[in-house]
């Protein structure tokens, strides 16, 4: 592997340093046989078959188009062995009342890719002689309004971002949460392409000591995002995954249900203080169980970067709304149309970094300055084309 790190050159028919146990497995674990995996990669199986045997190698181009017939991630082939099996994700953040169904191949995918992209920050601190950054860790108090001014006072202490303004749009809020938990030790990522759907899930974990990872559906409004941030963020400190169902508003049911509605209830804890939400003027103008209208609810719920339904069922718990007119509320928006979002002045590189997580982006970026890896390593790493490595590494710059 480490010689691998250090070939250079960026010309298609460059060989591709991999272990052929690790083509083997990913050609198994897509479940194709020699001949058919040949067969789509546009080679002759006994090539293949010397793949795998490590008497030759595949050049770039050959594995760019393997990672697409094996539905993995490129960086995937460059591990020093097969990872180890997938299980560490039971469930994940859906959308309310969508039921649990069998994963689409585009989620498959998505969930390797996160696997994927932690062996890379592990390699990368191995390299450099480094443990891995510990800090989103603490100790779980039994009070659950207390666990959710630890997790924000810490938070707060890993990031050099000023804290958003009330004024701030929904992207600031997001970015700031976002930046706080890369500098705290965990790998932020978004789904790529839009291939998952939101009504399959919103958002994931992946509990690890060291690098534990948050996936959020990049196609979701940011709203919904700063949610299933902080929500599987909840997950990771309760040592729990990704186990996430957000039909929790009714009495739960099942153990299940009671850790999700446990999870949005620090999560929403976290974003909305007690203290700042009870002396909000616009909660304070209102009586106990008065009717909010949806432009107060807007109004109110702005400076913390949450949806007004949030900021409603907040309010829920800190008994200053029945939970009738929650659930009122929440019914009467089924069928709305969707958030409005300002118009995208994304580029591929802005959605690349989102995508990758720009704490991801920075941390192979500076390896590669420093000749900890080579070009086309880090190149294969981000998924780009080494002409691209700067560029991609100015949009995952961090907004002051």
């Amino acid at each position: 592997m480490g010689e691998a790190r250090r070939q250079t050159g960026c010309v298609p028919s460059i060989p591709a340093l991999v272990e052929p146990p690790v083509l083997a497995w990913a050609r198994r674990s897509a479940n194709l046989e020699p001949i058919a995996a040949a067969r789509k990669i546009g080679v002759d199986q006994d090539r293949l078959h010397e793949w795998e045997r490590g008497e030759s190698n595949p050049t770039i181009t050959q594995l760019r188009q393997a990672a697409a017939v094996y539905n993995r991630a490129l960086a995937v082939f460059f591990l020093p062995e097969p990872p180890k099996d997938f299980n560490t994700l039971r469930d994940f953040r859906r959308v309310a009342d969508q039921l649990s169904s069998e994963w689409s191949a585009a989620l498959h995918a998505q969930y390797r890719r996160a696997h994927a992209q932690r062996e890379v920050l592990l390699d990368l601190a191995d390299i450099d002689g480094e443990e891995p950054v510990r800090s989103w860790q603490l100790v779980v108090p039994t009070n659950d309004e207390v666990l959710a001014e630890r997790a924000r006072d810490l938070l707060r202490t890993q990031t050099s971002l000023q804290f958003p303004s009330p004024s701030a749009d929904m992207y600031r809020h997001l970015g700031y949460w976002i930046n706080a938990l890369e500098q705290a030790g965990v790998l932020v990522m978004a789904t790529e392409g839009g291939e998952v759907a939101v009504a399959e899930m919103r958002g994931f974990s992946l509990y690890f000591d060291d690098v534990p990872v948050i996936m959020l559906n990049g196609t979701d409004a940011p709203r919904g995002r700063l949610f299933s941030l902080l929500h599987e963020y909840v997950h990771l400190l309760l040592h729990t995954g990704g186990l996430c169902d957000t039909t929790t508003d009714r009495r739960p049911t099942t153990p299940d249900r009671a850790l999700e509605a446990r999870c949005n209830a620090v999560a929403a804890a976290i974003l909305m203080p007690r203290q700042a939400m009870l002396a909000s003027p616009l909660v304070v103008q209102h009586q106990t169980g008065a009717p909010w209208t949806l432009p107060e609810l807007i109004e109110a719920a702005r400076p913390y970067g949450v949806s007004v339904e949030a900021f409603l069922r907040r309010l829920v718990t800190l008994g200053r709304v029945p939970m009738r007119t929650y659930l009122s509320f929440r019914d009467s928006q089924n069928g709305s149309p969707p958030e409005k979002r300002k118009p995208s002045m994304s580029t591929f590189y802005t959605v690349k970094a989102r995508d990758l997580g720009k704490g991801y982006v920075r941390r192979v970026v500076s390896a590669h300055r420093r000749s900890a890896i080579d070009s086309t390593t880090a190149a294969t790493y981000l998924d780009v084309k080494v002409g691209q490595i700067e560029r991609l590494a100015k949009a995952a710059q961090v907004a002051s």
